[in-house]
């Protein structure tokens, strides 16, 4: 569903109260997917990005899944998403994404927390140097919760841009157009990959 950005769900367009625009749900086999854009103002700028849940099932407990889904490296990185270090050994630290194996660019991504076998926690701190409109680029919660020895592994994205040069509407479809291949890579490869590791028994640094 791509309804038209008029669409308003919900929100006054503040910080506290974002407008927000339903946008895509799918849901293929155990993989549900589902994206809300939104909008608000802050003095001159306009913040506009997605929030985006993913959730899913492994038929395995918590404690399998943990050493797999805490390197996103063994899951990701054939997508070209390379990370420099094990995110769920990180809480307190940074890491870096790139497209490349290796960068050493600076880090882009607070680990705030880590609940092993359950929770990370990850933020995006405003860049110093006031890119992105001067706007935190996104916040990211991984949460795991085991029912009857199997894992819901259920995700949470955000995403923002801060923009003085783009109308509501614009600014919402820059999101919309980058979606399919956002919903593509977590249901064809990013998934699939994580379910074969942990059937496997493939764990982080073997």
């Amino acid at each position: 569903m791509n309804g038209a950005t008029s669409a308003v769900t919900s929100g006054e367009g503040t910080p506290q109260s974002p407008r927000y625009y339903e946008g895509t749900a799918e849901i293929r086999d155990d993989v549900h997917q589902r994206r809300r854009y939104f909008t608000y103002r802050t003095g001159d700028v306009l913040v506009a990005g997605y929030a985006g849940s993913v959730m899913f099932t492994i038929d395995r407990p918590a404690r399998d899944v943990w050493p797999c889904l805490k390197d996103f490296n063994l899951w990701q990185s054939s997508h070209r998403h390379y990370y420099s270090g094990v995110v769920g050994d990180l809480e307190g630290k940074t890491f870096r994404l790139s497209s490349e194996p290796n960068d050493s660019g600076p880090h882009q991504y607070d680990v705030i927390r880590v609940i092993p076998e359950h929770l990370i926690v990850i933020s995006q701190p405003v860049p110093k140097d006031g890119a992105n409109g001067g706007v935190s680029p996104g916040f990211h919660v991984f949460m795991l919760n085991e029912h009857g020895g199997k894992t819901i592994v259920t995700i949470l994205l955000e995403h923002a841009i801060g923009t003085t040069d783009k109308t509501e509407e614009q600014a919402v479809e820059y999101w919309r157009a980058m979606t399919p291949e956002f919903q593509m890579k977590w249901r064809d490869i990013f998934i699939p990959n994580l379910k074969k590791l942990v059937l496997q028994g493939r764990q982080s640094g073997t």
